[in-house]
């Protein structure tokens, strides 16, 4: 596959347990959030809420100020061995890269650019801070608000554009935008659970592993 073909290729990325060790969201809401948060997450893994609800439902109630979350990112950030060099190797073979995550931007952006690379397309929940806890929203590819079904919606929208996608994830949220890749790289829970549901995928701790199996698929 020639470098000019590669463009139509394009890996979208998760973020919190994927990109960076641990969970940022949870470690937030640890620090800032109300004590029953992991009651009101168990009800999402119940099915009673959509990731997106959820989030909205407990951020609603954490306190803390933007910079109080910046600084606690900075302090807490552990990036997964690899990441950096592999956004290098996408960028050189000219294959597409998109970091979406039901997360919120507050903290994802502030990751990125610690990073210092440059990322043409990172999206997450948009986050409003006010004086009753931090709003969150969520808008789909063309702008649609919405409430589930987030990062599925730019596999999509990635795909009608005529990209092949490539998924890379770790978590339940991650099940639906995988079942609707082309390909899926899977690490923690999300391989779990693939492996039960007999699904083609393949298993990865660095992004050392994530390069080689996208250089694979370019033979």
């Amino acid at each position: 596959m020639n470098r000019e073909s590669n463009t139509r290729l394009l890996v979208q990325c998760d973020f919190d347990d994927t990109i960076i060790v641990g969970n940022m969201s949870a470690a937030i809401k640890d620090a800032f959030g109300p004590a029953n948060w992991r009651e009101m997450e168990a009800e999402y893994h119940a099915g009673k809420y959509t990731v997106e609800e959820s989030n909205i439902r407990q951020f609603a109630l954490v306190n803390a100020s933007r910079d109080d979350v910046e600084d606690f990112v900075k302090s807490k950030l552990v990036v997964r061995d690899g990441f950096s060099d592999f956004v290098e190797y996408c960028q050189s073979a000219g294959i597409g890269l998109a970091v979406v995550s039901s997360g919120l931007d507050v903290y994802v952006d502030t990751a990125m650019s610690i990073l210092g690379t440059d990322y043409p397309g990172v999206h997450a929940a948009h986050t409003t801070f006010t004086s009753h806890g931090i709003q969150v929203t969520y808008t789909s590819p063309t702008g649609t608000p919405i409430t589930s079904g987030f990062k599925d919606s730019f596999v999509s929208y990635h795909k009608d554009q005529g990209h092949t996608v490539i998924y890379v994830g770790d978590g339940r949220s991650d099940i639906g935008p995988s079942s609707i890749a082309d390909y899926t790289i899977a690490r923690s829970s999300l391989a779990d659970y693939l492996s039960h549901d007999v699904t083609s995928y393949h298993r990865f701790e660095t992004f050392a592993d994530v390069q080689e199996r996208v250089k694979l698929l370019l033979t």
